[in-house]
């Protein structure tokens, strides 16, 4: 199976090539990088000058500047030829038995994530893995899911993958999470760690008015989720849950606010791993890996 994997990239010259080394060294060999510049600038030259070429990359352009990463993974969709389809943002990385892992369960189940770590980018620190230290496979629902307090990426099948909501950048990956467990049911987690977020400051998501951001993003995504609005897409038996989920991830992101007026070198994931929160966050429906 071809696995097309979408890299968006923007003012991203410092990270890419760690994030493409750890494709080439994957061992699952079928593979392609669809890397998609937002910012005009030339990553196959990047990359070149750091010695890194491999066919299996690719570059395209949104044509645009900082059009937002939801718009540049749609357009790494559009032109994305794998069986399977899956993200890896610029500054992020994957271990070399990622794909190999996740790709046959993908397969079967349509979409298969690992327990990413959450890493410091400054530090080298390693904060917490997104679903805490199960011994088993997790089987996500969306009120599991909205626990959690770090990204998944997970591989999915083509056939239930879809394409970013328009308009939605911050959370865009959250977004299109739900809507792809709303489309699943569950959304299988292996309990191995695979991967790396890394919490880069000055990130969008690490920036200093990243709070005030999520504010009105949650706010305006429990807006969307009433009754008489687009729902996100979502089925109206999930739209109440997802609602109350985000209420509650927009009340945590409050409380990391507050927290970060007397500490503002804080950032988002540090408070989360200082909260416990990742640890009590799961009461997961839980089966043998």
């Amino acid at each position: 199976m071809l696995v097309s994997i979408i890299v968006p990239a923007c003012a991203a010259q410092s990270t890419i090539a760690r994030a493409v080394r750890s494709l080439i060294s994957q061992a699952w060999r079928d593979w392609e990088a669809i890397i998609v510049a937002d910012d005009g600038k030339d990553y196959a030259d990047t990359l070149a000058r750091q010695e890194i070429s491999d066919d299996r990359l690719r570059f395209v352009s949104t044509g645009k500047i900082r059009s937002g990463c939801h718009n540049a993974r749609n357009v790494g969709f559009s032109i994305a030829r794998g069986e399977l389809i899956g993200a890896l943002d610029a500054d992020d990385l994957f271990y070399p038995n990622r794909l190999a892992v996740l790709a046959p369960l993908a397969a079967r189940y349509g979409a298969a994530a690992d327990n990413m770590a959450v890493v410091s980018e400054n530090t080298e620190a390693a904060l917490y893995r997104v679903i805490g230290n199960p011994q088993r496979a997790a089987w996500l629902d969306v009120e599991m899911f909205l626990r959690l307090t770090a990204p998944l990426c997970p591989l999915v099948r083509r056939d239930v993958a879809q394409l970013r909501l328009r308009g939605i950048e911050y959370a865009e990956d959250m977004v299109a999470n739900l809507r792809l467990i709303d489309r699943l049911g569950h959304l299988l987690v292996v309990p191995d760690t695979l991967s790396e977020y890394r919490v880069v400051i000055g990130s969008m998501s690490h920036s200093g008015d990243s709070a005030a951001t999520f504010d009105r993003t949650y706010a305006d995504l429990i807006d969307r989720l009433r009754d008489t609005d687009d729902g996100l897409g979502l089925r109206p038996a999930t739209r109440g849950t997802a609602r109350k989920g985000l209420i509650a991830k927009r009340r945590l992101n409050s409380a990391f606010d507050k927290a970060r007026r007397s500490t503002p070198s804080l950032d988002f994931q540090t408070f989360a791993a200082a909260q416990g929160q990742q640890a009590r966050a799961i009461g997961f429906s839980m089966q043998d890996g």
